[in-house]
């Protein structure tokens, strides 16, 4: 049987949420080809109607990591995100994105792994932080 990695993606921008999703997969594919694990990446663009699933129990949130734009629009943030996921016990890698570097100013309060600057090499570096995780928290090398 094999064994699920589980992702989620919260980025209001199609755009960029395709982008990061890809190099998400790819960054897996080392992995994923052998046929032992499958990825189940989820992708959401609306935050307020993510959170309404999650508060109503229609979703999991087991999770091995969370890739999370910090400004979601219609007044919701990450930090409002995540303190969702953690009353719900989700103890996944959470990594925060932001164009803006001074949001780093405002990320004491709320629990992450990483911060990302979106920039042209973001993606390729959410690719590597998600690597590292899976192969520490699996034993296993994703080299291909």
């Amino acid at each position: 049987m094999k064994k699920t990695i589980n992702i989620l993606v919260i980025e209001d921008n199609e755009y960029y949420s395709n982008l990061l999703s890809n190099a998400i997969q790819q960054s897996l594919n080392g992995i994923l080809t052998r046929g032992q694990y499958q990825l189940v990446l989820r992708s959401y663009t609306n935050a307020a109607e993510y959170m309404k699933k999650i508060k109503a129990g229609d979703l999991s949130t087991k999770y091995d990591a969370v890739f999370i734009d910090y400004y979601l629009g219609e007044g919701l943030n990450a930090g409002h995100v995540i303190k969702v996921l953690k009353e719900h016990s989700c103890d996944a890698m959470v990594i925060l994105l932001s164009q803006s570097k001074s949001v780093r100013e405002k990320l004491h309060t709320i629990p992450h792994d990483y911060f990302v600057v979106k920039d042209d090499f973001a993606p390729a570096l959410c690719g590597l932080y998600l690597q590292q995780h899976i192969e520490n928290k699996y034993s296993v090398s994703l080299d291909r």
